[in-house]
């Protein structure tokens, strides 16, 4: 069933003037390339007056779901194949906690971003100014990558909420996303659970059941991490790790390290936590401590992927923290060659299925092996064991195309 229908669900008026297209979706491939195309999000988008990357945003976010996202050629996927009905249902939870006034419930309004960091909906009906829920991860990514001021093809856009946003937006310093791959931008903004101090404690504290599962380690692998695994920090510098240095202090990734392998029983949250004591909770190289102190366990490394996703990703996952979160486990393979090696496509399977390192992160990084964080020599090896993986990824790519 297609046509018009009212933006907001809890009204049945056939004179209510706010209205936007039904939304569509399209199945496309088979097996591990199997997607749900949007064929009409753009223009779903428009009558919401909001960029289709959100909504797309917020698909993927709820249904735990990869998006991709082509802006030039107006293609929005969200990975697995989902009921155009549940995705609707969805769609009407985004305009509740992104369009809708809180107030007065009109959709005439426009998102700011603050100085503090945090969005809110301005309505132009009633003037009044309502909060976004920061703890959800599409109020993340909305901050990194505001509406565009100048192109906002929406139903309800005018010169005062344009003024409006530009007075009070922050964030907005010319940063267009129209000459961008939004692909890119989502890769490099998503699943980040720290605005700052506080919205970072609000985040966790929103899904306690994920973030408070104990470490699974023995006193004696504990114990050993840091022989082993020879947490060297001087190999995390980079050029831009001068605001990691506290003068006449121990390196913040020694301590985040020794914190790790001293508290056997170190939840989650804890280590979150002590990384943001630190001032690392955003820096992707306090990723390679975390995956070198945790992920030393042959026989349960796979599984230990799957239960500590949300603290892998909390950190961020930019092309950075991916690449961080790949380096990581080069340097955990390295250091137990003769058991690992073989597992390297097993445990990269794993990262990408958690989504804690996507698709295009994996095909750069596979391009040539690099000595950033392992021995040249070692990285080669790593290279060759995760062909199986590379191949896969690029046949099921292949395969979902041919669909198309």
């Amino acid at each position: 069933m297609s046509g018009k229908i009212n933006i907001r669900r809890d009204t049945n008026d056939q004179f209510y003037r706010y209205k936007m297209p039904r939304l569509q979706g399209k199945i496309e491939g088979k097996g591990n390339g199997i997607k749900t195309v949007l064929p009409n999000i753009v223009e779903v988008s428009r009558a919401l007056s909001r960029p289709p990357a959100y909504a797309t945003k917020y698909f993927g976010s709820e249904l735990g779901a990869q998006t991709k996202i082509e802006e030039k050629n107006d293609k929005y996927i969200v990975n697995g194949a989902h009921e155009v009905a549940k995705l609707q249902d969805l769609l009407y939870n985004f305009i509740d906690k992104f369009v809708l006034c809180g107030d007065c419930k009109n959709p005439e309004t426009d998102l700011i971003i603050t100085k503090e960091q945090t969005i809110v909906r301005h309505c132009m009906a009633c003037g009044k100014r309502t909060d976004v829920d920061m703890k959800h991860r599409l109020s993340t990514f909305i901050v990194k990558n505001p509406p565009p001021k100048d192109k906002k093809g929406g139903q309800h856009a005018s010169a005062s909420a344009t003024s409006a946003a530009g007075a009070n937006d922050s964030s907005s310093d010319g940063h267009d996303n129209a000459d961008n791959d939004e692909f890119d931008m989502l890769a490099s903004d998503t699943a980040m659970l720290a605005l700052n101090g506080a919205a970072a404690a609000a985040a966790a504290d929103a899904d306690d059941d994920g973030w408070e599962v104990d470490l699974d380690m023995s006193a004696e692998a504990v114990a050993a991490r840091q022989k082993k695994l020879g947490v060297n920090t001087s190999l995390l510098k980079d050029d831009d790790d001068e605001d990691d240095a506290r003068s006449g202090d121990k390196d913040p990734y020694d301590e985040l390290g020794d914190f790790i392998s001293a508290n056997k029983s170190a939840s989650d949250r804890a280590i979150f936590d002590k990384a943001s004591e630190l001032d690392l909770e955003k820096k992707h190289r306090a990723l390679v401590v975390v995956v070198m102190c945790l992920f030393d366990n042959p026989a349960t490394i796979v599984g230990d992927i799957a239960k500590r996703d949300k603290l892998l990703m909390a950190f961020g996952d930019s092309d950075k923290h991916q690449r961080a979160v790949i380096g990581g486990f080069e340097r955990v393979i390295e250091a137990d060659m003769d058991k690992l090696l073989a597992k390297t496509p097993i445990i990269f399977k794993a990262l990408f299925d958690e989504e804690i390192v996507d698709e295009d992160a994996f095909v750069e990084w596979g391009k040539k092996p690099s000595k950033k964080y392992v021995d040249k020599d070692v990285a080669k090896q790593i290279h060759k064991a995760a062909q199986p993986f590379l191949r896969w990824l690029e046949e099921a790519d292949e395969e979902s195309e041919d669909e198309e």
